[in-house]
């Protein structure tokens, strides 16, 4: 069976740098990487990028596309494609949407956030990947076996609703407790204490079925409680308003059935 061997990477973004790091590293061949701007990373060798169209090579056997998603169809409109095996980054995009540039289209979807300075673990990141045949599906499938790629296969709809739990459980999650830091750090109360409380939060949602061990004066219904702690907010708007919808959350999960 025909093995990958040759990559081509359209986009310059963080998971296209981190990317050709990887393949470099398992020694595969990248004919180049297109994009509007360079990488500025002195690990990789400025001959690989290119911003000319023209330049791309017509002989790869893999284009991966790692651009936002807004701009996969307007990118993949310039370039000529068909017949070519190409598989794209995202969570959410549907990958039948490829079909339009080529019968051979795929997805290669890493359920971590990725940015260019870090040092990125690959072994340790879930992946999930589709293909338009069973060939291709082979032949990605032994592409994520030698770089180390532990992979599920899901298709567009399965790796959507994956992709919704994953900006749910970092981003937003992130958010909170960044805001939470900023109140501690205003009111001088050690961020760092939170610690042992945040990983027992995180043992119980990933060993316990949901909502079982939920705490805090919600679950109790302590209403005065409550309205003593908004009170001790009103000035600290983004976190009242967050302590507020999840307390109401809360009380309507556990008390009104």
């Amino acid at each position: 069976m025909k093995t990958i061997k040759n990559i081509t990477l359209l986009g310059t973004g963080n998971v296209a740098l981190q990317f050709s790091k990887l393949f470099l590293k398992n020694n595969f061949k990248i004919d180049c990487i297109y994009g509007r701007s360079n990488f500025s990373d002195s690990k990789l060798d400025n001959h690989l990028f290119t911003d000319k169209i023209s330049a791309i090579s017509k002989n790869s056997d893999l284009y991966l596309v790692a651009v936002s998603d807004d701009s996969y169809i307007e990118l993949l409109k310039k370039i000529p494609l068909k017949n070519k095996f190409i598989v794209h980054t995202s969570g959410s995009l549907i990958s039948e949407m490829l079909g339009s540039f080529s019968n051979r289209w795929g997805c290669i979807y890493p359920l971590q956030t990725i940015k260019k300075k870090q040092l990125i673990e690959w072994n340790n990141i879930p992946f999930f990947i589709e293909a338009s045949n069973d060939n291709d599906l082979e032949l990605l499938s032994n592409f994520c076996n030698v770089n180390d790629l532990h992979y599920s296969i899901r298709n567009s709809t399965q790796r959507n609703q994956t992709h919704i739990a994953a900006v749910a459980a970092n981003n937003f999650i992130y958010y909170l407790l960044s805001t939470i830091k900023e109140y501690c750090n205003k009111n001088k109360v050690n961020f760092k204490n939170l610690k042992p409380l945040l990983e027992q939060s995180l043992n119980n949602v990933l060993n316990f079925p949901p909502h079982q061990l939920q705490t805090g004066p919600a679950i109790r219904k302590d209403l005065k409680l409550i309205e003593k702690h908004l009170e001790s907010l009103k000035t600290e708007k983004d976190l009242r308003e967050i302590y507020q919808l999840f307390s109401e959350k809360i009380i309507k999960k556990h008390h009104e059935l």
